[in-house]
């Protein structure tokens, strides 16, 4: 009996199941769609992961069995210098370790980002020893966007951080301006002690000689009053010494440095990260009363954004950061991509497959069909 391809088993299984196969690619199928600022994000994890390999190369910088992402980042649990060391939990290394993996910096360009932050753009910030990942992401970030940081650092740190006594913060920041990593500008202008108070109530006399030997060595301006609020208001007139505070266009807080964002507390513990606009200023004083005698406070009130780095856990969170994680892919995540279903490519090619499969079956089937019609014409005339 005679059937056309078109009618043959064969034929309509092995159509049946590259039609399901293609169904099945196009339903896995994802389209990455790039996030904005994906150029600036991908400069910056750049220029953060040059910053750790020159980190990497000091003399003396031994890693941590921590150290998950090799950053050369993780500091000790304790030493002289060390101001916060109760953490049962371990939730100061998970957040140093987290904010030292180079994707963090495109966290910060998305803070930019929502700052409205231009490109030449001039802002003032605060960093501090428990965060050198955090410091490192910050000037990467400010790198891709050109913007130009005027750098007060304070030198102790929690634990974990940079608090190894013969490799403070400002001795990575030296290293990395000795190594031509970063230009002057993006060197602190001045430094505080840092702890408790920001004037080392905190730490042992041996602690306080060791930082200050530090700033000696690394030749930076001391500032070191003998209350927090005086170093408050030394740390306001440095600032404006390069620019009118209201002409800054962001004042930047990294980690809990006393001075910037007010002397300890539940409110201070829990207070609002990321992005935080002058109207909201209210709103944060009443939340911690300590607020109100801040840095932070002082460019609010002068209508200049407040970016606070603090909190990392949920500061990155949201964009898989946190916990930390030796899966997580360089410049991949939803800080540089979203993704949606079934990609326009796939759904083609796959509509391609079938129409040409359908085509050849079917003219194949009608040159079958035209062909027997006129094998049966010719044998009835004979």
């Amino acid at each position: 009996m005679f059937r056309p391809q078109i009618q043959k088993s064969r034929t309509l299984i092995a159509m049946a199941t590259i039609t399901m196969l293609t169904v099945f690619w196009v339903a896995k199928s994802i389209e990455f769609i790039p996030a904005d600022n994906i150029e600036e994000k991908m400069l910056a994890t750049k220029t953060m992961s040059n910053y750790i390999d020159s980190i990497n190369k000091i003399p003396g910088n031994t890693k941590d069995d921590n150290d998950i992402y090799n950053s050369g980042l993780i500091g000790l649990e304790y030493s002289e210098i060390t101001s916060i060391v109760n953490d049962p939990e371990k939730s100061f290394l998970k957040s140093k370790i987290a904010c030292s993996h180079p994707n963090f910096s495109a966290l910060i360009v998305n803070l930019f980002n929502e700052s409205e932050l231009q490109k030449g753009d001039t802002v003032a910030v605060s960093m501090s020893g428990s965060l050198p990942g955090a410091n490192l992401a910050l000037l990467s970030a400010c790198h891709s966007f050109e913007i130009t940081p005027i750098i007060i650092s304070s030198v102790a740190s929690s634990a974990w951080g940079a608090n190894k006594k013969s490799l403070t913060w400002i001795d990575m920041e030296s290293y990395l301006y000795n190594d031509e990593s970063i230009d002057y500008g993006y060197k602190s202008k001045a430094v505080s002690i840092g702890g408790e108070g920001d004037i080392g109530d905190n730490l042992t006399k041996e602690g306080i000689v060791i930082i200050e030997e530090s700033i000696i060595r690394n030749d930076l301006q001391l500032i070191n009053e003998n209350t927090l609020e005086k170093n408050i208001k030394k740390k306001i007139v440095t600032y404006a010494h390069y620019l009118p505070i209201e002409n800054y266009s962001a004042f930047i807080n990294i980690g809990g440095n006393s001075s910037s964002i007010g002397i300890g507390g539940v409110g201070k513990d829990t207070m609002r990260v990321g992005v935080v606009f002058p109207i909201e200023r209210v709103d944060i004083i009443e939340e911690n009363n300590n607020f109100s005698g801040s840095i932070a406070n002082h460019f609010l009130n002068n209508d200049v954004v407040f970016i606070n780095i603090k909190n990392i856990e949920k500061l990155s969170k949201t964009w898989g950061l946190y916990p930390p994680n030796i899966s997580i892919e360089k410049n991949m995540g939803r800080l540089f991509y979203s993704q949606e279903p079934f990609t326009v490519l796939t759904i083609l090619i796959s509509l391609i497959i079938n129409i040409v499969i359908i085509s050849i079956v079917g003219l194949r089937s009608h040159n079958e069909i035209k062909h027997r019609m006129q094998n049966e014409e010719y044998d009835s005339i004979l």
